[in-house]
């Protein structure tokens, strides 16, 4: 058996428990990523704040949506907010995105003030963070626990090799 052919089994399983979710992530990833870019221009070329403190407006304001859109449409969650498991994890995610992209404004903003170089710095730090944010969101705060593992019986064919006694 090749590992294409012992993939396919894994491929589908993936998408069929996380292909909705997957679907819905993205599609809040998007709406956010256009909400907080839109932001930035706002702050930075409006507003004529600094990169650095247009990108902690920008994050400070996306960051009350992103959670609400990722908690009740992605994960489909109905239950009360909790805020130790839920919020501030969520929240604790949205800062370390904060530091990483504030810092690289930061330095973006000692070269350039060009509105094009901090949308793309944010981008790329928020990027970065993004891939692990779905399965950290999904795992340990709004996703469903792992099921405990059942018994299998000793005549399934699993168990006794294919052979029935």
């Amino acid at each position: 058996m090749t590992i294409p052919e012992s993939a396919g089994p894994l491929v589908a399983r993936v998408a069929r428990e996380y292909g909705k979710k997957v679907r819905r992530f993205v599609i809040v990833s998007l709406f956010n990523v256009a909400f907080g870019q839109s932001l930035l221009v706002l702050a930075h070329t409006v507003f004529g704040w600094s990169f650095v403190a247009s990108n902690i407006f920008a994050i400070a304001v996306s960051a009350g949506p992103a959670y609400v859109l990722a908690r009740y449409w992605v994960w489909e969650k109905t239950s009360k907010n909790h805020l130790v498991k839920e919020v501030a994890p969520f929240w604790g995610l949205a800062f370390l995105g904060l530091v990483v992209s504030t810092f690289a404004a930061g330095v973006a903003g000692g070269y350039t003030d060009a509105q094009i170089v901090l949308n793309l710095v944010n981008l790329v730090a928020f990027g970065i963070i993004w891939v692990f944010k779905f399965f950290i969101l999904d795992r340990f705060m709004f996703g469903t626990p792992p099921q405990p593992l059942v018994a299998a019986d000793a005549a399934s064919p699993l168990v006794s090799g294919g052979r029935h006694e």
